[in-house]
């Protein structure tokens, strides 16, 4: 979808400190052999620091370095979730209402796996779009995986698993970056990619299953020789192409416009695919980064955003294109044009 007149006027992050994986080695929680062949580095850890307590972190974060107005004043709230957030039944939203927002802002939890920031920024900018009066959202989301359900370091083969929390406010007329475009599609033949041959029901976590992505992934493998081929990954590949493609194009850019790459911190091998795919340079992606914190559900790509912008490896009139996979499976595009190294308020744009 092409976005006009949406603005990023500030990201704001809570990024736990890193456990080195020379550490997880030590403890014995890391095989010593993975660390070398995998090359990560690290995973943040949140400790026992609730989920939607580090969005409120990063929302105030994000309101700290934007300097006006007030999270009440919002029209909308869309809070994006891929692991439990608190008590069941209970919406991680609801945190953020009663401590930063009020009741008047309209809030959503958004359930779509690991694109989830990038789908709600669709969703953000159209109902902005919707009504002149509408002149502000935010979309946040908040993981803390370190339960009893999760081994962080060995869920997913090649990739540690963070903890993280980040928090867009987007608006009209100004702010430090343009969304420029931002495209989402679902592959339902490749959900077993992720689902493995679980059941549906009972649901894992009321029977104490644990998450374990490796399982997942070899069952799939082993479906693939028995039935189907490897053709739905080729699919899968095809399907982010297209999703590139189309976000360039409705943003009028083209791949040699691009600074910066965000994609998923996972495996290194899965990126020295996707950087095939793009024909792009390990230094254009955000590697270097993600290896240090791991992967932390949907916000990978905005803790990264604001780490480029930080570090001044974004400058203005550079492009950072959001590459993003999910369960489901999904995959999911969006682009940006940075006009400001930082936020800035209206009077100051004036």
């Amino acid at each position: 979808m092409r976005i006009s007149n949406i603005y990023v006027r500030s990201i704001g992050v809570h990024v736990p400190e890193s456990v080195s994986v020379e550490h997880a080695v030590r403890e014995g929680w890391y095989p010593a052999e993975e660390a070398e062949r995998f090359r990560q580095l690290g995973a943040a850890v949140a400790g026992d620091m609730p989920a939607p307590e580090m969005a409120r972190l990063a929302v105030l974060d994000a309101y700290d370095r934007w300097g006006e107005s007030a999270p009440r004043e919002l029209d909308l709230l869309l809070y994006a979730s891929v692991w439990h957030q608190g008590p069941n039944g209970w919406q991680p939203q609801h945190y953020l209402q009663q401590h930063l927002l009020g009741g008047g802002v309209p809030a959503f939890e958004i359930r779509a796996g690991c694109v989830g920031m990038i789908s709600s920024l669709e969703l953000a900018a159209s109902y902005l779009r919707a009504d002149d009066a509408r002149e502000t959202a935010m979309v946040v989301s908040a993981d803390n995986h370190g339960t009893p359900l999760v081994d962080r370091w060995r869920m997913t083969p090649g990739a540690l698993i963070g903890d993280a929390a980040a928090a867009l406010v987007l608006g009209k007329d100004y702010g430090m970056a343009e969304l420029l475009s931002v495209n989402v599609a679902v592959i339902p033949e490749a959900d077993a990619v992720n689902a493995g041959a679980y059941p549906l029901f009972p649901p894992d976590a009321t029977v104490g299953r644990g998450l374990s992505f490796s399982d997942r992934h070899e069952e799939f493998r082993q479906q693939l020789l028995k039935k189907q081929g490897t053709g739905i990954h080729l699919t899968i590949q095809k399907t982010m192409m297209q999703q590139v493609e189309q976000t360039l194009d409705e943003a009028g850019i083209t791949l040699g416009d691009i600074t910066r790459v965000a994609f998923p911190h996972g495996r290194r091998e899965d990126l020295d695919g996707q950087m095939a795919w793009l024909g792009i340079e390990e230094d254009q992606t955000t590697w270097e980064y993600g290896r240090r914190v791991g992967h932390c559900g949907a916000a990978d790509q905005f803790i990264a955003f604001e780490h480029l912008l930080a570090t001044g490896a974004l400058k203005p009139g550079d492009h950072l294109l959001a590459v993003g996979f999910g369960s489901g499976t999904s995959v999911a595009a969006a682009a940006f044009r940075v006009l400001s190294p930082s936020p800035v308020t209206q009077g100051a744009r004036a």
